[in-house]
């Protein structure tokens, strides 16, 4: 990764820490925070929110280990989304991570635990090694030739 593309995603994961930070204390995101959103995010911001408002991030909580796992639903399958290192599963964080760009993805699962909008899974742990080789697996395909930009992704 180029220095310009480490300010590119440091910029955008900071702005998106900020504005959660604020829409946590008050639970909501207002008309301000979607304005910004949309100027730093563009399309990957109304994806994310139609998956906070589809109801598609997911809080996997395994007990007893307390271990937890973060999944939002996609277009195609199920992407593992890892918010403390902002790593996901899709083919756009792998195709735009050398950008700097931040996955619809990891925008809508930072946006549900700000705005705890997230349907919670308590699972025992005897299913995690199952649940996490399935999510962890991504399909990227050889053939498949990267979006001019993040916004044009389709996953």
């Amino acid at each position: 990764m180029t220095e310009k593309t480490d300010r590119s995603r440091s910029s955008e994961v900071k702005m998106l820490e900020t504005i959660c930070r604020e829409v946590h204390v008050n639970r909501r995101i207002t008309k301000a925070h979607q304005g910004k959103l949309s100027s730093i995010f563009g399309q990957r911001w109304i994806k994310a929110l139609e998956a906070l408002e589809d109801s598609r991030v997911k809080k996997y909580v395994f007990q007893p280990s307390g271990r937890i796992v973060w999944i939002v639903v996609g277009r195609e399958r199920e992407y593992l989304v890892m918010p403390a290192v902002e790593y996901c599963t899709c083919d756009d964080f792998y195709f735009q991570f050398h950008q700097g760009h931040l996955c619809y993805h990891i925008i809508a699962q930072k946006l549900a635990e700000a705005t705890n909008r997230f349907d919670l899974i308590e699972d025992d742990d005897q299913l995690f090694d199952i649940l996490i080789e399935e999510w962890k697996t991504t399909e990227v395909k050889a053939s498949k030739k990267p979006e001019s930009t993040a916004e044009e992704s389709t996953t």
